[in-house]
């Protein structure tokens, strides 16, 4: 896994180290991303989701995790971003957190990434993990108890999968995510169903 742990430690490193400015553009992050393909983009902004941190933060990080779901299911081989996207940017220092927070991290996991299930990662079934990442994307954004820390490690896990190729880790992250997406459901059914039995209990 030499190559891969040059490619997901380095490239965004280098992106911040060579920029000397204080705001980073979003548009030079996923072009470093480019030649990698999904993986690393996910993986960074999942990294984002899943630190704590208070809303909307969260809904606002997944939105480019929708768009680059999409773009799987259309096929797409690389993540793009819309024109309209192009010159957002964000702190240095904040990229440069990300960076360090998810590396120790990135290092654990290389260890036991390996290429295994290669059809899970073919193109063809990056448009299925897409649907997949799409859910659970848009889940993030809804404002839904639990609904941003387990749909975003499902990501998380994915997108070490697929850097790694290894179908086995993107099955464990979409099992994860579905996981999240009914704990989330559950508590708000209880929820609802607490509501319901508080208002009976008062007005009969």
């Amino acid at each position: 896994m030499t190559q891969n742990k040059i490619i997901t430690t380095q490239a965004i490193e280098d992106v911040v180290n060579k920029s000397s400015a204080d705001r980073i553009q979003v548009r030079d992050l996923v072009d470093a991303m480019q030649a990698i393909g999904f993986g690393l983009a996910m993986m960074i902004f999942a990294f984002g989701i899943i630190i704590p941190l208070p809303p909307p933060f969260p809904s606002i990080i997944a939105m480019p995790l929708i768009i680059f779901s999409l773009q799987m299911i259309a096929g797409y081989t690389a993540p793009k971003l819309p024109k309209r996207f192009e010159k957002i940017s964000v702190k240095r220092s904040v990229v440069a957190m990300l960076v360090q927070k998810s590396a120790p991290y990135i290092r654990k996991v290389e260890h036991i990434l390996r290429p295994r299930l290669a059809f899970v990662t073919t193109p063809r079934a990056e448009r299925v993990i897409g649907v997949f990442t799409l859910i659970f994307s848009s889940f993030i954004v809804l404002p839904m108890p639990l609904s941003n820390f387990i749909p975003g490690l499902g990501i998380l896990i994915i997108s070490f999968g697929l850097l790694g190729k290894d179908g086995l880790v993107v099955i464990c992250g979409i099992i994860v995510g579905l996981m999240g997406i009914a704990i989330s459901t559950t508590a708000v059914l209880l929820g609802v169903e607490a509501l319901y039995y508080i208002k009976n209990f008062f007005l009969n």
